[in-house]
């Protein structure tokens, strides 16, 4: 008896390739016996065509309905099967057979009566040289593999019969079987199918090949097997699908005794496996896993009627298929191979970095020469001091112990939130583990050479030549606002002026890679974590990345998300306080700053004597800061605004408009004061807005001078030279005499009192600093002294005083008087164990004031005199054993502290896991595959068709001017200029003279460029 076959088509929306399909189906050189067609509720001509066709019988289903239960649909209308020799073709509207694959499917299921499934080799539908699919596997833990895809078919696979399973698009079933083992697993709508019923016909008893003479070209629509779409969003929903089915058909294969343990283990596995995803640069599948965990595990039903059906068809054991799986170092030795020729399809072309032989090393070199230059004065210091440095807690767990929302052991003490830059010097005291403090010596030793190689790197992504990157680290080296941060001992300042070409760094490769976008994002948290006043402007740009992101937007929406995991804590505290401002003060050691003129500030100062503090220390008149500066900075800003006019002048907008939003950050940080010292107050330190200033505008030179060509040279030295002159005595400042910074002795208070905190390490102190205006700041100090991750600007920007802070101004007031008022009770009350009056001033009210307190307190009897000390006149209270100090409050950050902390570290920590450079899972490593064969097979397309058109139009014109033509036009007219072959076309084709004729070809090229 001749076999009989029916062929079932499945579409759903797919007028776009089911004419292909249909035709294709039409010409085999063996018809199927009968053609079923099923329309899965099309919007679109889908139906229209398939009713066209004539098949013999035409199916309207419901949408909802997926490949399996839409083949179920069909067999349903079909007569039983009386013998093995009928056959179903399973179809999808993107399923288009070459015009023997029939025929070879059916031959092979002839000359092989234990066959019960062929599958065709499925090729690329665009490219279809190239494999798409050929034989499915698993792995021996249950996961699917693909024997054979995305690969150039040479016949190297045809070699290949026998396999566990097949592609369900081009199947070919014996009917018998289908019905014996009904068919596909309704649990599987769209991934695996396939395999999990060819699972059930190898163990039935059946074997399984594929037929590499059998080709059918696949779309991947999403019928007949998952949408290979690389989309963010249908590539999301394909990596679900796909876990959810492995951990079915693990569920079902799975030995009863062994049930219970697989099922307690699908949450744990979903974390583990989340993890996973997160160094395989695939956030978006975490989510899925989670599903795929939540739906296996409440979905008993399915899998019990899924188990129940296995076993009364199973003949066999699992060692029947042993050998068909492929072992899991097999499967990733295939995937190294493939990781290598994928890269190129994931990231695209990557200018070469050529940091060594581009001139970068030479670069960092020359910074870091002209750094130790500069801190000749601080070589050998193991601590720094002054301006607004202070020393780190001298352990790990101290520092980490100042993260987050708890006690703040700062003055009175108070449950409230850390800045988030204390996260940022956990991070640097962990360089320095041994002694935290020494970080902030060693990145005063490397500020040179770090911000020279930041600058350098960033200047990677706007130009390839060296000497233009050179110039950029240069520029940046050399910024006002970097030097000043310096001089004056402001570490946060610093870090921002380092981190900030980083983070464009980072930011430029956002959209192309997960790694660069999850480090844009740590960076993000540094910088704002650093100078939460540059927070609105990197907001804008990165509304502005959003926006024109695309596809790519979901890695830009994530970018802020650790900044804000950290800040979480601050924002509620100062919410509830009202005081919204006060979220973007400067976080350290608050240090004064003066009002800035605006001229000063859009010449990137943020404020210091420069050159006119060094003219009047040596006595220089008759020259003029504020004329010359200006002048010596025109070349530096000439070049940033030519590159507006310049090609690149794009790019170049961009670079000003964050040069503009630096500018604007530095304008409303020069007007707002949120903190104070006693009578002094502290205004937003304008030097970070600055950086960002300075970062754009030496964007935009560079983007000026790579126009510019071979003619650069000569203005970028200029510009290097004059902004050298003009930073002149910044360099020189601590040889000069004129920075705040300074070597430390690692303390901040006493020895003695030292000495008393290593037996009570909450011995407290009163300092007592007299004021300029005649007044008396009280702080008190627990143990050693401030370190400065302790410093919060909740406290600094608190404009309030409780009842306990009023309570320490009158006992401070009571001291520095002679009132004869006993203090000793408010004096153990508050754990004051020692007294230190600080030095006064320059100020005649301050030397007035301190006098009259030291008198007070040298004739209190209660207070013992100690002597005078590096930090001021030293008194010992008496009592000792009435002032003992008060313990740390247990468990003061509650249920508030604990759940903000597990945010962030949850944040940070996938931010952490999804930067590191590890390379691309094996979704990611196919997919780009894929594309890649796509993208190639979509240019060769075009090639061939524009050379059609080529020819046609060089066939019109060999018509029109009778002169035969090579298949170049361009080479054509260069051939009949040489040659004068159009001065004998006048006559003929009536143009005036041979530019006529050189016109009408240019046109004609023109044209077909053009289509």
């Amino acid at each position: 008896m001749q076999p009989r076959v029916t062929a079932i088509l499945v579409a759903r929306n797919g007028a776009k390739h089911l004419e292909r399909t249909l035709k294709a189906l039409s010409l085999q050189t063996r018809k199927p016996d009968i053609v079923i067609t099923v329309d899965c509720g099309s919007s679109d001509a889908t139906a229209a065509m398939l009713a066209a066709f004539g098949p013999t019988q035409f199916i309207a289903a419901d949408a909802d309905l997926n490949f399996g239960q839409a083949i179920a649909a069909a067999v349903r209308v079909t007569t039983p099967p009386t013998h093995d020799r009928e056959l179903l073709w399973l179809l999808a509207q993107d399923s288009a057979p070459e015009p023997n694959a029939l025929e070879a499917l059916v031959d092979a299921l002839e000359i092989a009566p234990s066959v019960a499934v062929a599958g065709p080799k499925v090729m690329e539908w665009i490219a279809g040289e190239y494999i798409h699919n050929f034989g499915e596997s698993m792995t021996p833990t249950g996961a699917t593999v693909t024997l054979v895809e995305s690969e150039l078919d040479q016949g190297q696979h045809d070699g290949l019969s026998d396999v566990l399973a097949v592609s369900a698009g081009g199947m070919l079933v014996r009917h018998t079987v289908w019905e014996q083992l009904g068919g596909f697993d309704p649990a599987l709508p769209v991934v695996d199918d396939s395999l999990d019923f060819c699972v059930r016909v190898r163990l039935a008893g059946y074997r399984v090949s594929v037929v590499p003479a059998a080709r059918v070209a696949s779309a991947g629509d999403g019928v007949a097997g998952p949408n290979q779409s690389s989309r963010g969003r249908l590539r999301r929903r394909r990596v679900r699908a796909e876990r959810s089915a492995q951990l079915h058909r693990r569920l079902v294969y799975a030995p009863a005794g062994a049930l219970i343990f697989h099922w307690l283990s699908l949450l744990p596995l979903a974390f583990v496996r989340s993890i996973g995803q997160l160094l395989r640069k695939e956030p978006g599948a975490i989510v899925g896993e989670f599903s795929a965990a939540f739906g296996a595990a409440f979905n008993g039903m399915r899998v019990g009627n899924a188990r129940r059906s296995f076993a009364k068809t199973r003949t066999l054991g699992w060692d029947a298929i042993s050998t068909l799986r492929v072992p899991s170092a097999e499967v990733r030795r295939r995937h190294s191979l493939k990781r290598e020729a994928s890269l190129f399809g994931l990231h695209g072309e990557r200018p070469e970095i050529r940091f060594f032989s581009g001139g970068g090393a030479w670069t960092m070199l020359a910074a870091a020469v002209t750094g130790i230059i500069m801190m000749v004065p601080l070589l050998g210091a193991d601590t720094l001091t002054g301006g607004g440095l202070l020393p780190l807690s001298p352990s790990l767990p101290e520092l980490w112990a100042s993260v987050g929302y708890g006690w703040r052991d700062l003055g009175l003490g108070f449950v409230g939130a850390a800045d988030p830059f204390a996260a940022v010097l956990v991070v640097l005291g962990g360089v320095a583990f041994w002694s935290p403090s020494f970080a902030l010596v060693l990145v005063y030793a490397l500020a040179f050479p770090l911000a020279a190689v930041g600058a350098w790197m960033a200047a990677t992504r706007l130009t390839d030549r060296g000497s233009l990157r050179a110039l950029a680290a240069a520029l940046w080296v050399l910024a006002p606002t970097f030097l000043i941060a310096l001089a004056d001992g402001r570490p946060a300042a610093i870090l921002v002026h380092l981190l900030l070409p980083w983070l464009f760094f980072a930011w430029f490769a956002a959209a192309r890679t997960w790694s660069a976008s999850a480090s844009a994002a740590l960076l993000f948290a540094a910088v704002v974590a650093c100078a939460p006043s540059l927070a609105p402007a990197l907001l804008v740009v990165w509304g502005l990345s959003v926006f024109v992101a695309g596809r790519r937007v979901m890695r830009f929406i994530g970018i802020p998300l650790p900044a804000l995991a950290l800040a979480l804590p601050l924002i509620a505290d100062q919410g509830l306080r009202g005081s919204w401002l006060n979220l973007v003060a400067d976080p350290g050691l608050p240090v004064p700053s003066a009002h800035a003129p605006t001229l000063q500030l859009l010449l990137g100062l943020p404020g210091t004597d420069g050159w006119a503090g060094v003219l009047d220390r040596f006595g220089v008149v008759g020259l003029d800061p504020q004329l010359f500066v200006p002048i010596l900075l025109a070349p530096l800003a000439v070049l940033a605004l030519l590159a507006l006019l310049l090609p690149g002048a794009r790019l170049a907008s961009g670079a000003w408009l964050v040069a503009l939003l630096g500018f604007g950050t530095a304008l409303a940080a020069n007007q707002l004061v949120l903190a104070a010292i006693g009578a002094e107050p502290v205004r937003v330190w304008t030097g970070s807005g600055l950086s960002l200033y300075w970062l754009g505008l030496v964007g935009a030179l560079v983007i000026g001078l790579r126009s510019l060509h071979r003619f650069a040279s000569t203005p970028g030295v200029v510009a290097a030279l004059t902004l050298a002159v003009v930073v002149l005595p910044l360099v020189a400042s601590l040889h000069l005499g004129t920075a705040a910074v300074r070597e430390g002795t690692g303390q901040t208070q006493p020895a003695f009192v030292a000495a008393e905190a290593e037996i009570d390490p909450r011995v407290g102190t009163l300092q007592l600093v007299p004021q300029a205006d005649g007044g008396l700041l009280a702080t008190v100090e627990r143990g050693v002294g401030a370190t400065l991750n302790q410093q919060s600007t909740l406290d600094s920007t608190d404009q309030t005083l409780s009842a306990r802070e009023k309570a320490l101004a009158e006992l401070a007031g009571n001291l520095a008087s002679r009132s004869g008022l006993e203090t000793s009770a408010e004096l153990a009350e508050f754990g004051i164990r020692f007294i230190v009056l600080q030095p006064a001033g320059d100020s005649v009210d301050a030397a007035e004031t301190a006098l009259r307190t030291e008198t007070a307190l040298d004739g209190n009897a209660a207070l013992a005199p100690v002597g005078d000390t590096e930090f001021g006149r030293l008194w010992q209270f008496g009592e000792t054993d009435a002032a003992a100090s008060t313990p740390l409050p247990a468990r003061a950050g509650g249920v508030f502290g604990l759940v903000t902390l597990l945010i962030a570290l949850a944040v940070v920590g996938s931010a952490v896991l999804l930067s590191l450079p590890i390379g691309a899972g094996r979704e990611a490593v196919r997919q780009a595959n894929r594309d890649a064969i796509r993208r190639a097979a979509r240019a060769d397309a075009k090639q061939k068709t524009k050379r059609a058109r080529r020819s046609k139009v060089i066939s019109d014109l060999d018509a029109d001017l009778d002169v035969p033509l090579g298949t170049d036009l361009e080479a054509d007219l260069a051939i009949d200029r040489e040659t004068g072959v159009g001065t004998g076309l006048q006559s003929n084709d009536g143009f005036a003279d041979d530019a006529a004729v050189d016109d009408a070809l240019a046109q004609a090229v023109e044209d077909d460029n053009a289509r």
